[in-house]
């Protein structure tokens, strides 16, 4: 089952499967827990909905990553905007909030967020988008 599992999925999959996990929890995070730091850092974005919406748009984008990634192959594309989504939006609300100084610390949040939307990316640019081919329909894996 694994083995048939990793035939469908693939790198491209697997990448959005693990965002798609991590977007969900870190949703459920920002529902639950009270971290002022966060709040502060992301008072741009705050003014336009609140945190507890905003962890409503982490959940969802990791339930569409979540689910892209096991469709057919070359239809994942609305999961990396998911996955790249969030993490984007929030980097630049960091810069704005460093800049402005509403909080100077949240420079140092930018590169980890940074990190992940260019590795997102690159996998898929790397993984062939909208080429990429199911081996589990053909059975003959084709040097992924």
């Amino acid at each position: 089952m694994l083995a048939a599992l990793w035939r469908h999925l693939q790198w491209r999959g697997l990448a959005l499967a693990v965002a798609g996990a991590g977007w969900v929890t870190y949703g459920i995070g920002l529902l639950v827990t009270d971290r002022p730091g966060l709040t502060a850092a992301a008072s741009p974005i705050l003014r336009v909905m609140c945190l507890e919406a905003w962890g409503a748009v982490w959940i969802a984008c990791g339930a569409i990553c979540l689910v892209t990634a096991l469709l057919r192959p070359g239809r994942d594309a609305p999961g990396f905007a998911a996955a790249v989504g969030p993490p984007l939006i929030w980097g630049l609300a960091y810069v704005a909030a460093a800049v402005t100084g509403a909080y100077e610390p949240a420079w140092a949040s930018v590169p980890v967020l940074g990190v992940v939307v260019v590795l997102v990316w690159i996998i898929g640019r790397l993984t062939g988008g909208g080429a990429r081919r199911c081996t589990c329909e053909r059975g003959v894996p084709h040097g992924r």
